[in-house]
This record gives C-alpha cells, sequence and structure tokens, in this order.
C-alpha cells in the first residue's frame, strides 16, 4: 500500500515538531533506529505486547476471561501510568502545537510560522489512545496561509508526511485514527437521533 492511500481523521493529538536545519540531513534507517530514544522504544513494545494479550483474550470463553481480564487491565493501567510520565518528560512546549487532522502517512498542523515545501522536521507525536507516544520523521508536502482570523495573525495550515517511521508505529497510528473516526461515527450518529427526536 502506498502511503497516500491511509485516510486522515480530524482530531486534535499533541505533537512536537522540530524542523531541521537547512545543513542538516535526516538520518538514514540505521541511523534512525539507533536514535530512537529509549521511551518511544520501549511505548513500541508495549503496544505490541497489548495487541497479543488483546487477542489472547478475545479467544478464552467469556467466564474464564472475567477475572484474568480484570488483573490484565490493573496491571496494564500502572504500566500506563509510569510511560505517561517518562513520555511526559520527552515533550518539549517548546516544539509543541496540536494536529488538524493525522493518520498513518501524514499529519497537519497549525503554526504561526510557515515551512517551506521539502523541509524535514524530527516529530513527536503523544497519542491518547492507544496511551503511547511515536518518534519519527517527516518532510512537508504542504504549507497553506489561512486567513487571519479577528484579532489573531495569521496561521499556516502545515502537512507533513512520514519518512522515518517504524512500521509497528505506523499500525499504532492505524488503530489511532480508527478509534477517532469510530467516535465521529457514534458522535455524528447521537446527533442525528437527536435532531430527529
Amino acid at each position: 500500500m502506498s502511503q497516500d492511500e491511509y485516510f486522515s481523521v480530524r482530531a486534535a493529538i499533541r505533537i512536537n515538531v522540530e524542523p531541521l536545519q537547512d545543513s542538516q540531513a535526516q538520518p538514514d534507517a540505521d541511523a534512525f533506529m539507533a536514535e530512537i530514544p529509549a521511551p518511544f522504544r520501549v511505548a513500541s513494545q508495549c503496544g505490541q505486547v497489548d495487541n497479543a494479550v488483546e487477542k489472547e483474550l478475545q479467544s478464552l470463553e467469556p467466564d474464564d476471561a472475567s477475572a484474568l481480564y480484570r488483573i490484565l487491565q490493573a496491571q496494564n493501567e500502572k504500566i500506563t501510568l509510569m510511560m505517561g510520565y517518562m513520555l511526559s518528560q520527552e515533550d518539549d512546549p517548546t516544539q509543541r502545537f496540536t494536529t488538524h487532522t493525522f493518520g498513518a502517512s501524514s499529519f497537519a498542523y497549525l503554526s504561526p510560522a510557515p515551512l517551506k515545501h521539502g523541509d524535514h522536521a524530527r516529530v513527536k507525536l503523544f497519542l491518547n489512545f492507544p496511551p503511547t507516544a511515536i518518534y519519527c520523521y517527516g518532510v512537508v508536502t504542504h504549507c497553506e496561509e489561512k486567513a487571519p482570523d479577528g484579532d489573531h495573525p495569521p496561521q499556516y495550515l502545515i502537512q507533513i508526511q512520514y519518512t522515518r517511521l517504524l512500521e509497528d508505529d505506523r499500525d499504532t497510528l492505524i488503530r489511532a485514527a480508527l478509534h477517532h473516526q469510530q467516535k465521529l461515527l457514534r458522535k455524528r450518529a447521537l446527533n442525528r437521533k437527536k435532531s430527529s427526536s
């Protein structure tokens, strides 16, 4: 599947975007693997374990699964709290933005300063569901000035396509996008139900 075949959803995800200097090249695949900070590695590995456990639980009989599920859920909540603290230390307020849309191939966000088409950036995405964070690189594919809103200065809608991203993290982004899509569909269905009654 080519990268542009992944769908995007409109959702506010906390991100850090650090544009690379003109003279700074993004790392090759091996250097990227070596560069990923430890908390992001652990978060990715925890996500893989969670997926495996979910599949195992689905294969159990309902009566057997309920007690085991509660135990695993309690353990998972403890791990999630610790991971959340570790990952919060990686969030740089000076590079913090919020996504306008995101998906498994790219994301877009509003910024007070433009970036040029072809600029590279180091990126961190902090997801609420699943609760994890992703470390990657991307390239600017679009930058569009948005009209000023009242007293606010102009903003730039910047789209970044991932260029260095672990496959497991791409799977996590797919799950996150599907989760947000389902929430949006449920909200629309509820609104239609309210307006028709």
